[in-house]
């Protein structure tokens, strides 16, 4: 269960009722619920944040913190994921995230010049997303460069299967990260992972999720896999065309184009 923290503040109470008109969360009054409030920090605009019991506030920052280090030290183009997506210096493809999350990877494509689409379920996270990026480009001071990186993110709230079913967008990548389940417990999960879990639960519809990206994308569709895990089986036969090793992480790469010219899909 998730409900709203309620704030001493009016003004920002109303803001965040204003933000509830869409969620329809109820006021907190459960202290073992996960809450949704503002995360006051000084010098800073108040961030839209949860409050799970179990850990501190989860928040999403495209101007500090993590996702902004990565930006400017993360290494480029090199990396596994832009190599796994096709981006050269020729090429910059436009890419559909269909499993968005906190916007970490869909960030750090959009600030190698890619258009990203974020296609995330939960309404709770795509509203985090929409502050996040609200908050970005009315920041004072803000980098030229960071704006622009900004600018180049959409946010739909959406189930990604149906969304890419009903509205086919014209796309060249679809990225997905299914939220793959821990055989081992590990004490160190990440905040921001335990909340998405809690939030959205295990993944139980990648095959359906796959299926539908392979009939949309117009280049390839990327699979973001622990670097042990299983392929995401599917019927005729189809599996990667080829895969980016990374030490925890696998990426599979289904070029469209080889696919359809094996016959395996239309």
């Amino acid at each position: 269960m998730i409900c709203l923290k309620p704030h001493a503040d009016p003004n920002k109470m109303a803001k965040l009722n204003a933000i509830n008109q869409t969620l329809q969360l109820p006021m907190c009054d459960d202290d073992n619920a996960m809450q949704l409030g503002w995360l006051e920090q000084a010098d800073q605009a108040d961030q839209l944040a949860l409050f799970p019991k179990e850990t501190g506030a989860v928040s999403i920052d495209f101007v500090g913190g993590k996702k902004n280090h990565r930006r400017q030290f993360g290494g480029g183009k090199n990396q596994p994921l832009p190599r796994a997506i096709g981006l050269t210096a020729q090429h910059i493809p436009t890419v559909l995230d269909a499993t968005a999350g906190m916007a970490g990877d869909g960030f750090v494509l959009a600030s190698l010049g890619c258009e990203v689409t974020l296609v995330e379920r939960s309404a709770v996270i795509s509203a985090l997303i929409r502050d996040a990026l609200q908050r970005g480009v009315t920041a004072d001071n803000l980098d030229p460069g960071l704006l622009e990186i900004l600018q180049r993110l959409t946010v739909i709230n959406a189930d990604s299967s149906d969304y890419l079913l009903s509205e086919k967008p014209q796309v060249d990548v679809i990225y997905m990260d299914p939220m793959y389940p821990e055989k081992k417990k590990k004490a160190a999960v990440k905040k921001e992972m335990q909340a998405l879990q809690q939030l959205v639960g295990p993944d139980l519809d990648s095959f359906t999720l796959l299926k539908a990206a392979l009939q949309t994308a117009q280049q390839r569709v990327v699979v973001k896999r622990p670097a042990k895990a299983p392929i995401i089986e599917l019927e005729n036969g189809i599996t990667p065309s080829t895969s980016i090793q990374s030490p925890n992480t696998r990426y599979d790469v289904y070029v469209i184009k080889a696919l359809k010219s094996s016959g395996k899909i239309e």
